[in-house]
């Protein structure tokens, strides 16, 4: 869910499939196909976020969305049957115990690096 610039980047990320991970559809309120151009990945209106995690029987998600709408989109996200998320958003989510959240800040991981450098 969410395809910015971020999102956008890791659906050409080849590592997901390599590793038997496949992204069935990408997702944003305001759905552009120019950010898709080159991708097979259907790219969907945020409204229909629930149902097709629902119809197809999404377990994973990734989030790639702002802060503010974080939380609010994660919990439909829940809702709608999604046991672990992959969190690229600058938001620490409140899930539920049965949910899995992975947080990926690329600031800290950065500002962990450069610790090791003299």
């Amino acid at each position: 869910m969410g395809v910015g610039n971020l999102g956008a980047a890791l659906l050409r990320y080849g590592g997901f499939q390599k590793e038997g991970f496949e992204i069935v559809s990408a997702f944003d309120v305001r759905p552009d196909p120019k950010r898709m151009k080159g991708l097979k990945i259907p790219l969907m209106d945020a409204k229909e976020l629930s149902s097709f995690i629902r119809e197809n029987h999404i377990k994973m998600a990734i989030l790639t969305v702002p802060a503010t709408h974080g939380q609010e989109v994660v919990n439909e996200m829940v809702a709608a049957g999604i046991q672990a998320i992959l969190n690229f958003s600058p938001v620490v989510l409140d899930v539920p115990k049965n949910v899995v959240v992975n947080n990926v800040d690329l600031a800290v991981e950065l500002e962990n690096l450069s610790y090791f450098i003299r």
